[in-house]
């Protein structure tokens, strides 16, 4: 009974797994984030903690405003 169950549940989380990978999309190629994230990087590699902050917050206040303004318009 519980090789079964353990097989069960296998199929069942591959099923799961499916189905979100299909459901989930990709930025384009030009998405904001990614001039965010370059910002981010290069903040650390020229070891600048105060821009490196910046350049975080920044960015998690836009993705911060972006869920709000999604949650908003599905409900």
């Amino acid at each position: 009974m519980t090789a079964l169950f353990d097989q069960l549940n296998a199929v069942r989380r591959a099923v799961v797994w499916g189905r979100l990978r299909e459901k989930s999309h990709q930025p384009p190629v030009g998405h904001h984030s990614f001039a965010q994230h370059d910002t981010i990087v290069l903040a650390i590699s020229e070891r600048d903690p105060k821009s490196a902050y910046q350049a975080m917050y920044d960015h998690l206040m836009t993705v911060r405003d972006n869920l709000l303004r999604a949650r908003s318009s599905a409900e």
